[in-house]
């Protein structure tokens, strides 16, 4: 109880502070007068925020919508956390001869100041809109082609004129359509490029640098199907394409203070004025969704929003609401974080419900399917994945499973009364390669979307390693870097499936598998 008071008065004390400088700064400004301070006497709530914004700097102003994000994220957090500790401690606690804790605390929960987080999203709504406003733009309908935001892969002269690197790229391009080429097609589509057809080395000569625009689009074009990125909000709202907390990995000059400021603390103009080692640039996610649309096909991302970014899950819906033709060039939506997953399926079937009203003007039920009201063809709601580890968890954040116990992943994917998650992206095991571990697998995927992922000169990252998971396991996704040694000669490997019995196929790739290379 004593916690749970102490996170409530603390809540307050912020809530408090939070609106005392919204007052304090507008009053105290040179445009507030006496007859200023009449006009907005008793003013309400959205319009303080909205004067706020138009008395205040930008600067300040978002260092407003920062803050309150923040404590919205926070009491989100703990308060689901102290809920599920309840839960969990309330598991066996009428064995153990204990009082349970649902009927005598979670009343205490629920009318705690900081469990009253939602009317927050208000006030975040009103500083965004009050924002954008000032800005005189739309927060998500941006034209790409404005030249203050077009993400454009930017070469300089100097290599364009480089012949041999060039030709490097040229040999890195047909090798990997000759390669994909090879692959029969329904395993092609399991495929997934881990952060586009690039170098983990993160070396320009060949391939280009990580969650950039052109190693999506060599690795669309050259016959991948799936590719996977990473994203994160930045301070002005936007959605860029970052792995890291910054860029200084990346960047042509990591000592720069853009270079080693986290993402999230940068605007989108600041990002701008970055150049990586390739001389690109950080894309937008809409750019990029935009590339996949325009190369078509069954050109798709494989989405992962970092723990604790429930505001990127937000942005997310934003952004397919304002562009509901994009939709379908998301596959899946991934995430370490249980609970931000859950919220995202939410938010997303909730959009889905608002849509299907909107084209025919009454409710139906949550469906993993919506109707474009711009089109007439269905809309297919991603899919939202749990990652997992194959080892003891580092971070507080991390699920950990044995493919050979699989039993935990069925709780995590259930909140509550609602929906399941579509299925989890699992950490890559030696022992799933084995008899009892595809079972495991094979299993699993009969119940669930499935997804492997590996680390980098760790797991195996090759053809008869992929295909073994695919075919015999079931899963819907691997994710691969396509390194050179992946396998060239894939028909081979279809002769070899032709005369060598299913068991000694599941050894002998368990015993020659290459490695990262």
């Amino acid at each position: 109880m004593g916690s749970l008071k102490q996170a409530s008065d603390d809540y307050s004390k912020r809530i408090k502070r939070f609106w005392k400088r919204i007052f304090d700064d507008v009053f105290s400004s040179s445009a507030c007068s006496r007859s200023f301070e009449e006009e907005y006497r008793g003013i309400h709530s959205d319009k303080a925020i909205e004067l706020y914004v138009s008395v205040m700097d930008e600067g300040r102003s978002r260092e407003l919508f920062s803050f309150i994000k923040k404590l919205h994220s926070t009491a989100a957090m703990n308060c689901e956390a102290l809920r599920k500790l309840v839960k969990k401690f309330d598991k066996g606690a009428i064995a153990r001869g204990e009082e349970m804790l649902t009927s005598s605390f979670l009343h205490e929960l629920y009318s705690s100041s900081f469990s009253n987080y939602p009317c927050l999203e208000g006030y975040i709504d009103a500083l965004r809109d009050s924002l954008v406003a000032s800005e005189g733009e739309d927060a998500e309908d941006e034209d790409s082609d404005n030249e203050n935001y077009s993400i454009q892969e930017k070469v300089s002269s100097s290599y364009r004129n480089d012949t041999t690197a060039v030709k490097r790229r040229a040999e890195e391009l047909t090798w990997l359509k000759t390669m994909l080429a090879s692959i029969p097609p329904m395993d092609l589509s399991a495929l997934v490029a881990h952060r586009g057809f690039h170098c983990p080395r993160d070396g320009t000569n060949r391939r280009p640098l990580e969650n950039s625009l052109s190693a999506f689009e060599m690795a669309w074009c050259g016959g991948i199907k799936l590719c996977e990125c990473d994203v994160a909000l930045t301070k002005d709202e936007k959605l860029v394409l970052a792995h890291d907390e910054d860029f200084s990995r990346l960047a042509l000059d990591p000592n720069a203070v853009c270079s080693k400021t986290k993402v999230q603390d940068l605007t989108m103009k600041e990002i701008i004025s970055l150049t990586f080692k390739s001389g690109s640039r950080p894309p937008l996610l809409l750019d990029v969704l935009r590339s996949a649309q325009a190369i078509g096909g069954d050109s798709k991302l494989v989405i992962e929003i970092k723990p604790g970014n429930q505001e990127a899950c937000t942005a997310l819906v934003r952004l397919f609401r304002h562009h509901l033709d994009l939709i379908d060039r998301c596959e899946v939506i991934m995430s370490f974080d249980a609970f931000t997953m859950h919220r995202l399926k939410s938010e997303l079937e909730d959009m889905a419900i608002s849509l299907t009203t909107e084209r025919f003007g009454s409710l139906s039920p949550p469906s993993k399917h919506s109707f474009d009201r711009r089109v007439d063809s269905p809309i297919k709601l991603p899919r939202v994945l749990l990652l997992t580890v194959a080892k003891e968890p580092q971070k507080h954040y991390e699920l950990w499973v044995d493919i050979l116990n699989p039993s935990p992943i069925h709780s995590w994917l259930k909140h509550g009364n609602k929906s399941s998650l579509d299925g989890v992206y699992l950490q890559y095991q030696p022992v799933m390669l084995e008899p009892a571990g595809i079972r495991g697998l094979r299993h699993l995927s009969k119940q669930y979307k499935v997804g492997i992922w590996g680390e980098f000169r760790k797991d195996p990252d090759d053809y008869f390693t992929a295909m073994q998971l695919i075919n015999e396991c079931g899963v819907s996704y691997v994710n691969t870097d396509l390194p050179r040694s992946f396998r060239a000669n894939a028909s081979d490997f279809k002769q070899h499936r032709m005369t060598v019995s299913p068991k000694d196929q599941i050894m002998e790739v368990y015993e020659t598998s290459n490695f990262f290379g």
